[in-house]
């Protein structure tokens, strides 16, 4: 019997279409803020939007060895300590390959510094390796995207938790937000469906830590999880191979400067926009009608 996985680490990257130095978090076009990239490269399949295509099956259950039991343990864990943090932040390194027509894969970058205050406040600064800088500001009651360069903003009311305003931020405004899913409240649950299909590959060093090379592997992807060995089970690394995907791209991000008792004023979790900026709707995808 086959254990089919969630959509967890399909969307934890969620690289969304096509290849060109161009892509963006959000971006300017026709005075609106959509996803997207320009329209001249493949798209990975991973999407949000599209995500559910790509559920991951599991390796089969059986008999496993202390390895393996161990291995499930170290991601449960890490699942468990981040779910119960009422307040972190984290620095993430991030990399991510566009396959092109010709078959050659495009690196592309970007630095991700994730505070977040449960159960409804949210700050993310990102920073493209081409210097393009976005941040979203969530604040219990409404979503805030913008672009520091540009001086344009996009905002949406939706009031709730984290979980429901980064659910909504992805799958209603079609938004791109990676790695959301390792910082979600859920995150022991949306792991325990998957624990039984966790290898323990080894002992390895990263970023100065001694961790535990966690190995899982699907029929499209596979994912491999760093963890630290020595105190809290802090993901160090994580690699995602699209495996059916064309060229098959991965996802990479290094997890550094973990913190959980993150100094940060109220009014980081506040958008207020700066002189000159201008207000810019969302561009929301209208669903393909039937003929």
């Amino acid at each position: 019997m086959r254990q089919r996985w969630p959509m967890f680490f399909a969307l934890l990257a969620a690289p969304t279409g096509c290849a060109t130095q161009k892509q963006v978090i959000a971006q300017k076009q026709d005075g609106a803020i959509q996803t997207g990239l320009q329209p001249r490269r493949r798209h990975l399949g991973m999407g949000i939007a599209t995500a559910v295509a790509l559920v991951l099956v599991a390796a089969p259950f059986g008999a496993t060895s202390h390895a393996e039991e161990h291995a499930a343990k170290r991601v449960e864990a890490m699942a468990s300590f981040l779910a119960k943090a009422p307040r972190l932040s984290v620095s993430a390194d991030c990399t991510y390959d566009v396959v092109q027509d010709s078959g050659e894969k495009i690196e592309f970058g970007e630095k991700r510094v994730m505070t977040l205050r449960r159960p409804d406040r949210a700050h993310i600064e990102v920073t493209r390796r081409d210097g393009i800088r976005r941040n979203l500001v969530f604040d219990g009651k409404q979503i805030a995207v913008f672009d520091l360069d540009q001086k344009v903003y996009a905002t949406a009311a939706k009031a709730g938790t984290l979980d429901v305003a980064f659910d909504y931020y992805k799958n209603d405004l079609n938004m791109r937000l990676p790695l959301s899913e390792l910082l979600a409240s859920d995150l022991p649950k949306q792991v325990a469906a998957m624990a039984g299909s966790a290898r323990l590959v080894g002992e390895e060093t990263v970023n100065g830590v001694a961790t535990d090379h966690v190995a899982l592997r699907g029929d499209t992807a596979d994912i491999q999880l760093w963890i630290a060995q020595a105190g809290d089970p802090l993901p160090q690394r994580l690699v995602i191979t699209y495996r059916i995907a064309e060229g098959q791209p991965q996802f990479e991000a290094m997890l550094s400067s973990w913190n959980f008792t993150p100094d940060v004023p109220d009014s980081a979790f506040t958008f207020t926009p700066a002189a000159g900026a201008r207000e810019i709707p969302f561009l929301v995808p209208r669903p393909a009608t039937q003929p």
